[in-house]
């Protein structure tokens, strides 16, 4: 077995899994549905002066997945993901507005929620 796959087992049994870290996602891309595990993560809010003593606040949630459990190995913008509520954050439904893919397998999304009210939105 090499490093890699060492390194895919050792997300896959701690850092992805639901009983750990992790939480079971749904990819929608294409008009299919993909379920996958992922972490979830909504950055603190920042603020940024924007001149004049008035601050802008930025909001950049992620989401960590393996690229193995993603369709084709590869990572698209625009792909759609819906999130269950569990004890860290409500159902919602986010989509990718970009992302990192170094060579460890991981990749990383950043995502800009649905609007509330939406078509798109969830609800429980």
């Amino acid at each position: 077995m090499s490093f890699k796959d060492d390194l895919i087992d050792d997300l896959s049994g701690s850092f992805f899994n639901e009983d750990e870290f992790g939480e079971i996602v749904t990819l929608v891309r294409d008009g299919k549905e993909y379920s996958l595990n992922g972490l979830y993560d909504e950055l603190p809010l920042q603020g940024e002066n924007m001149g004049g003593g008035v601050d802008a606040i930025s909001h950049n949630p992620r989401l960590f997945v393996s690229a193995s459990s993603l369709p084709g190995g590869k990572p698209c913008k625009g792909d759609v993901f819906v999130l269950g509520e569990n004890e860290f954050n409500k159902a919602k439904r986010i989509v990718a507005k970009d992302f990192e893919f170094p060579k460890d397998g991981v990749v990383v999304y950043y995502l800009k929620d649905r609007a509330s009210g939406s078509k798109n939105s969830v609800s429980n």
